[in-house]
């Protein structure tokens, strides 16, 4: 087997992309929390709920679906009728319709928003 020397490729930090998005710094930094990005398909956003805090809201997208994934912490929301506890690790799709929200959180969290939108028409897009 014959090895081939390459010269090492130069690296840049990722910062230098023009699509980078810094969602949160270290483990002890504050949350950011806003629009990271934002297409004709999807957005995503970057969430943090304080300790101790609750919100009494619900709310139904009637443009796509969303998928909320918890990065850290806990956080209990209501999901149509029923309520769920997630923790980190934790992905739910909330189907384009269905109602969500009064979060809860006692350790407080830190979580993606992924929010796909409808195509109402492919030519609008051309």
């Amino acid at each position: 087997m014959s090895y081939v020397s390459r010269e090492p490729e130069t690296e840049l930090p990722v910062s230098a992309y023009p699509y980078h998005r810094q969602v949160f710094g270290t483990a002890d930094a504050a949350a950011a929390t806003g629009l990271l990005f934002d297409s004709k398909q999807f957005a995503v956003m970057a969430i943090a709920q304080p300790a101790e805090s609750q919100t009494p809201d619900l709310n139904a997208d009637k443009e796509g679906d969303r998928i909320l994934i918890c990065l850290d912490g806990d956080l209990s929301m209501q999901i149509g009728e029923n309520r769920f506890r997630l923790g980190a690790g934790d992905a739910v799709q909330i189907p384009r319709g269905v109602r969500f929200g009064r979060t809860s959180s006692v350790r407080g969290a830190r979580m993606l928003l992924v929010r796909g939108k409808a195509l109402r028409s492919f030519s609008m897009y051309r």
